[in-house]
């Protein structure tokens, strides 16, 4: 579907840089070129256009980086006038880059302090300074818009490194306790009662909820998790992941949120529409954005139904739907309700993913209401099941969007359709709304780089490493 017309070897004096433009097929893009339109009022020329702007500005940064490091800056997309910006210490420096480009009227160069370089050495320093890593209160960032590291606090660390400490403590008061009472006292724990799974329905194809029988695992699916007290709860699939070498040759995991599993101690299979499909616990860590789980499938038979015994095991689902007070604002689906899988082809950096960039996400958050036959995640009556698109509003840590999504979306794939890429999986909003999408929607994304570099380092004494699966068989 991409076309690119020219290779990216060899550094670029004044006149030699050959054009690295991109074209896109319209309807490889279509709910990425629908939300452009809806949102910034433009045709689908003009949506297009931004797209391979999109696109293009992933070649110029790896270009940039290569050939002019001392002075490039980053860069960013600006959705509200439809231009690339390029920060430069010397904005001179990008032009015969910026020329070889067919759209050279929709880049603009701003001119910065610091160089990109500069700025990843700073934060290298500062992240060797406090120590920055899964268990952290202090990570850095770059900021490329405004050309400066930022050090964020997660408070919520230290008060969680807090509360384990007194926790540890309130269980040697207990157990103290019981030992006072001379044998009257003894601890057992109570078995959880075994709770309705939810029925195998079968809609005739995939759908975001109802996917058994219709190919391999892939993101946008419903994850259904046993909590202790008995009821059920919802999550999404994000990514199939493939670890290789070492302890574990050729394992396949799905990737989803960790904290979907936090507090669940009853290993419980977690489900897909009433079938037990991977453990309830595998490699995991809840704390944003070293937010994941890499869940193993219960058995071999399972691995073979739902990943080992198909092809095209490098998939998301993009479901639309008509109808319903959440329908179709945002990504319109035509004459009918379908479902399509988007290959995923590669993982973009967090480096790699710009500001103003448009992207896709799907989910399974939804309400009882809505779907009697499903287990209702909590997004509140309205909300319906499927693929989202918006855009990028910044990096730090992680990747904030303008999506809208629930509870119940958790751990569900952020990707691009311009480049076909993984990004990230949703950990959560800063709203707590329930309901229909409403205006000024924010939800953050860990990075797939992040998730897969940090199990990768988990595992090395094992000598595996962990990659989403982007092979047409995996």
């Amino acid at each position: 579907m991409l076309a690119a017309t020219a290779a990216l070897s060899g550094s670029a004096s004044a006149d030699t840089v050959q054009s690295f433009h991109t074209s896109l097929d319209p309807a490889s893009v279509r709910e990425s070129v629908r939300y452009l339109v809806d949102n910034y009022r433009v045709n689908e020329q003009e949506a297009l256009r931004r797209l391979e702007l999109q696109t293009d500005g992933l070649k110029l940064d790896e270009l940039l980086r290569r050939d002019r490091g001392a002075e490039y800056g980053g860069l960013w997309l600006d959705q509200d006038k439809g231009q690339l910006v390029v920060a430069m210490t010397k904005p001179a420096a990008a032009e015969p880059y910026l020329k070889a480009m067919p759209d050279r009227s929709g880049v603009r160069t701003q001119q910065v302090q610091h160089s990109l370089r500069q700025l990843t050495a700073a934060k290298d320093r500062v992240a060797a300074k406090v120590g920055a890593g899964p268990e952290a209160v202090y990570l850095p960032s770059v900021s490329e818009s405004e050309n400066r590291v930022v050090l964020w606090e997660r408070d919520w660390v230290a008060q969680e490194k807090a509360a384990v400490r007194a926790a540890a403590a309130e269980a040697n008061t207990a157990q103290a306790a019981a030992s006072a009472e001379s044998g009257m006292v003894v601890s057992r724990v109570l078995k959880n009662p075994n709770a309705l799974s939810t029925p195998n329905v079968d809609l005739g194809f995939c759908h975001p909820l109802y996917c058994t029988n219709y190919g391999p695992m892939r993101g946008g699916l419903r994850l259904d998790m046993k909590r202790d007290d008995g009821t059920w709860g919802g999550c999404t699939s994000a990514f199939n992941l493939r670890s290789t070498g070492g302890g574990f040759p050729g394992k396949g995991w799905v990737l989803t949120a960790g904290h979907c599993m936090r507090t669940k101690t009853n290993n419980t299979p977690t489900q897909h529409n009433g079938n037990e499909v991977v453990q309830q616990h595998g490699i995991e860590k809840s704390s944003y954005p070293y937010d994941y789980a890499a869940l193993p499938y219960v058995n071999d038979a399972a691995s073979t139904k739902w990943l080992e015994g198909q092809t095209g095991r490098n998939r998301v689902l993009k479901y639309c739907r008509n109808g319903g007070m959440d329908s179709n604002g945002d990504t319109p689906c035509g004459q009918q309700a379908t479902s399509v899988d988007e290959y995923i082809t590669g993982a973009r950096k967090l480096a790699d993913i710009k500001a103003g960039y448009v992207v896709c996400a799907s989910g399974t958050a939804s309400s009882a209401v809505n779907y009697p036959d499903s287990v209702d995640s909590g997004a509140g009556a309205g909300y319906l099941v499927g693929t989202r698109c918006g855009r990028v509003l910044s990096t730090d840590v992680g990747i904030n969007t303008d999506l809208c999504a629930r509870p119940g979306d958790s751990g569900g794939p952020l990707f691009s359709q311009a480049d076909h890429a993984a990004l990230g999986i949703l950990i959560g909003n800063q709203q707590s709304r329930s309901g229909p999408c409403q205006a000024g929607e924010l939800n953050n994304y860990a990075p797939i780089e992040t998730i897969t570099t940090d199990l990768s380092e988990r595992i090395a004494s094992q000598g595996s490493k962990f990659a989403v699966i982007t092979t047409p068989n995996g």
